[in-house]
């Protein structure tokens, strides 16, 4: 049998040996065991928050030397109890036996048997919280020489009988969120070797007392650990729970009933938990408590081993039915099967029998007692039959679970390192309140720049846990097409376009020799068509019905289709002219009583000064207005993405609202200089040679153009067709230009000078269209420029005392920081545990 077991545990090595290699590949390899302990303080440190990439000078699954015995199965059970301690069994179902019975089902007097441990029993101390009984055998070296050149066996070495007695903390964490350990609360671990192992018994009391003072309750979910190795131990890990109570005694809680049964559910709802269901078996097996809870999570029967103690007590007659219920022949199969113990009574113990009188009076009993003695399996039966059952049952639990186990480490630990980084930082003092506003105030001065403005910051980014914004939209192309939309708004206003032709704009017009009012209907190429114009059957003109002019119309005409086009004759555009006479009207009024054959300064001051306010203020404050939002816009979104502060409400509203101030200052000395600016402008004045070359130009262009197009080539050659002399053609040619230059004498004195005037204003506004669409535009991108250092400034002067009181974290996110650090610390361990196994 223990050929076989053995046999076994080798193919068990080599399996597990190709699980870790495939599920866990960036685990090194060392090439032997010890180099493994030796450095696994150091690799604990290494992989606190992973496992270290794969070596690819390690050594292959082909050539990875097989760990001695302890290194097999019992390394990887080792490797299972380690998870437990971390308590990782708190976040992921761990292959375990667990131990659940009646207060007086004989599970401690089992237990007992299984670890010969003399575990606290009713007579001295009832379970009240978890005992996990981590038992290892201790292989000794068959036998040792003495001085005298004797030999003895080596089971009385002290070296072979060890235990330490610790305690896992599972309910209350410390304040920086990490585990409790022994050391640091109070019970430091307690080791006893052969010499005192009777001592045993009372150290696992002790750390119970301990536990339930500490937490005062009567129940508690902290876990005794128990770490043993003897000679006569099996290589297995078993939890003992608190029995099931149907009622409480004088000094217990009303309540320990329900707390207990809420203990045990916790370990019935593992699904790789095996449930060792110890009942009487001269109590009705349909009344068993404990099984009706098991087949709640179990209705299957998978994973729940009935076993039943106290076959001495059975009632005279009553045993045929209990074998009918061991064999399976009188209850529904249990995959597993059911097995029977017999072990010390209160009577035994009272009596003080040992364990291993107990252990040999157990084998006497079933193997000379009907009808037990007759049943031809007599694995059913006894103490030492269910520990290597139980041994062989975790080797499987274990190797058919172990290679998922490892994936949801890995992945529950990556699905809590991501909700710890949502969570953002949770300050609990000043100190740590300070640290992370100088953190974000200095990434915020670093990182806003370059968003507000499009610079090559992104790659540069100071990142103190904040949201990429680099895929989204620039502010800065939001503000390029702001300032085009400034710019057409410009180009489109009355200062720019004082002398244009436009549809519904009121001209002056030659038609048939005489200067006529009209306003102009449709323009194509370089012939417009006016509203009342010559009529194609009469050759006549129709005047316009209202003659009135406007510095603007609205008018768009009805001949914008192709048929009404063909009613009208056109005028080529070098024909006409914008109407002045509203600037005349403006030189009539603030004419002077001197000589009046001037402009009037005082006239152009004031139509400039018209023309900039009505017209060109307004986009320059929707601008302004535009950067202002956009500002805020980009501030508020990056301060929204800071992932650092996400649980920190009223931190990141003090944030918003410090911008927001920061912007309106910004704004606000922004229109001064506007407004600086815009006066600037409204008191004209330039040095710009363009201003006098244009102007010289449009002095003499109506004129010309309108030479140039009565003298087009047509005309010319019909004079040669009609006559034949030159000098009566020259002489036509001389009453063309001098008509053209009579009507233009025949003006009245006020005609000229706004027809001056508007030259002026025309060359004028070119000139200063040009400042304000890059002067503008630059102060609104200054004040962009500006906000990283003045909000640096403005959270720069914020005192603790703000600081204090502006950061104050959520209750909630308080517990659910500790506890996404307990599971993150939990897993942190179990990864850094798998390279212990190698």
């Amino acid at each position: 049998m223990k050929r076989i077991n053995f046999e076994i545990i080798i193919l068990f090595q080599a399996a597990l040996c190709f699980v870790i290699a495939s599920s866990v590949g960036e685990v090194q390899h060392p090439a032997h065991d010890e180099k493994s302990t030796s450095n696994h303080h150091h690799d604990h440190d290494d992989t606190k928050h992973g496992i270290a990439e794969h070596d690819p000078q390690s050594s292959t699954n082909d050539d990875h030397e097989l760990p001695p015995y302890l290194g097999g199965y019992e390394h990887y059970r080792s490797f299972i109890d380690q998870l437990s301690q971390y308590n990782v069994d708190e976040y992921i179902d761990l292959p375990m036996i667990a131990v659940m019975g009646d207060t007086s089902s004989g599970k401690s007097s089992l237990l007992s048997m299984i670890s010969q441990v003399e575990l606290p029993s009713k007579a001295t101390l009832t379970t009240r919280c978890p005992i996990m009984l981590q038992m290892r055998k201790s292989h000794r070296n068959s036998y040792r020489h003495d001085s005298s050149g004797t030999t003895s066996d080596d089971d009385d070495d002290d070296d072979n009988y060890q235990a330490t007695v610790k305690v896992i903390w599972k309910d209350r964490p410390t304040n920086n969120g990490r585990f409790w350990r022994s050391e640091e609360d109070g019970f430091a671990p307690r080791t006893v070797n052969r010499s005192n192992w009777g001592d045993l018994t009372q150290l696992i009391a002790d750390a119970q007392t301990f536990i339930l003072a500490k937490q005062e309750k009567d129940v508690a979910r902290d876990v005794i650990q128990v770490e043993m190795k003897c000679p006569h131990c099996e290589d297995l890990t078993l939890i003992d729970l608190p029995g099931m109570v149907r009622s409480h005694g004088k000094d217990e809680s009303d309540t320990l009933g329900e707390e207990i049964q809420a203990l045990l559910n916790d370990y019935l709802h593992n699904s790789r938990c095996v449930i060792l269901a110890v009942l009487p078996a001269n109590v009705d097996f349909h009344n068993s408590q404990i099984l009706a809870e098991a087949q709640k999570v179990d209705h299957e029967t998978k994973r729940t081993i009935p076993v039943l103690t106290k076959p001495d007590l059975i009632d005279y007659g009553a045993e045929g039915n209990v074998k009918e219920l061991l064999l399976g022949e009188k209850t529904q199969k249990f995959e597993m099967g059911f097995h029977m113990v017999k072990g010390r009574g209160q009577d035994a113990l009272n009596r003080n029998v040992t364990i291993t009188e107990a252990l040999h009076q157990e084998e006497t009993f079933f193997r000379l007692t009907e009808p037990w003695s007759k049943v031809d399996d007599n694995t059913l039966f006894g103490t030492q039959n269910l520990r290597t059952k139980l041994g062989e049952l975790q080797m499987r639990l274990i190797r058919s679970s172990f290679e998922s186990i490892i994936a949801e480490i890995k992945a529950e630990r990556e699905a809590a390192l991501q909700a710890r980084a949502r969570l953002g930082v949770v300050p609990t003092d000043l100190g740590q309140k300070i640290v992370l506003f100088r953190t974000i105030k200095d990434d915020y001065y670093h990182n806003i720049g370059p968003l507000m403005l499009g610079g090559g910051g992104g790659n540069n980014k100071r990142n103190s846990g904040s949201t990429d914004l680099s895929t989204q939209r620039k502010p800065s192309a939001d503000f390029l097409l702001a300032s085009k939309d400034f710019m057409v708004e410009l180009d489109g206003s009355r200062l720019s376009t004082i002398a244009d032709i436009s549809i519904g704009t009121t001209v002056v017009a030659l038609v048939n020799g005489q200067e006529i009012k009209d306003r102009v209907c449709n323009i194509r190429g370089d012939q417009v068509f006016l509203e009342r114009m010559i009529s194609s059957s009469r050759n006549t003109y129709i005047p316009m019905l209202d003659p009135t002019s406007s510095l603007s119309g609205s008018f768009r005409g009805t001949c914008d289709d192709e048929n009404t086009l063909l009613r009208y004759k056109s005028i080529h555009k070098n024909l006409v002219r914008r109407d002045s006479t509203w600037i005349q009207k403006i030189i009539e009024d603030r004419r002077p009583y001197k000589l009046p054959v001037f402009a009037s300064t005082d006239a152009f001051e004031e139509i400039v000064f018209r023309l900039l306010e009505e017209d060109w203020r307004p986009p320059t404050m929707d601008l302004l207005e535009k950067t202002s939002k956009l500002m805020k816009k980009t501030a508020n979104e990056y301060v929204a993405s800071i992932t650092a502060i996400e649980s920190l409400s009223e931190f990141r509203g003090y944030l918003q609202l410090i911008s927001i101030e920061t912007v309106d200052k910004l704004t606000e000395e922004a229109k001064v200089k506007i407004d600086d600016f815009i006066k600037r402008e409204q008191t004209p004045y330039t040095q710009d040679e363009d201003l006098i070359r244009n102007l010289n130009k449009l002095r003499t262009k109506r004129l010309k153009d309108e030479i140039v197009t009565m003298m087009d080539v047509d005309m010319v050659m019909s004079l040669w067709e009609d006559s034949d002399s030159s000098e009566r053609i020259a002489r036509r040619l001389h009453e063309m230009v001098t008509d053209v230059f009579d009507r233009n004498n025949a003006r009245e004195l006020d005609d000229h000078m706004a027809e001056e005037m508007q030259h002026i204003l025309n060359a004028y506004g070119k000139i200063a269209r040009k400042r304000l669409i890059d002067g503008i535009p630059m102060i609104c991108v200054e004040i962009m420029q500006e906000f990283p250092q003045r909000i640096n400034q403005a959270l720069s002067q914020v005192s603790d005392d703000v600081i204090d009181a502006i950061i104050v974290p959520q209750p909630e996110k308080i517990r659910a920081m500790v506890e996404y650090d307990r599971k993150i610390d939990a897993f942190s361990n179990g990864i850094a545990a798998i390279r212990t196994m190698y």
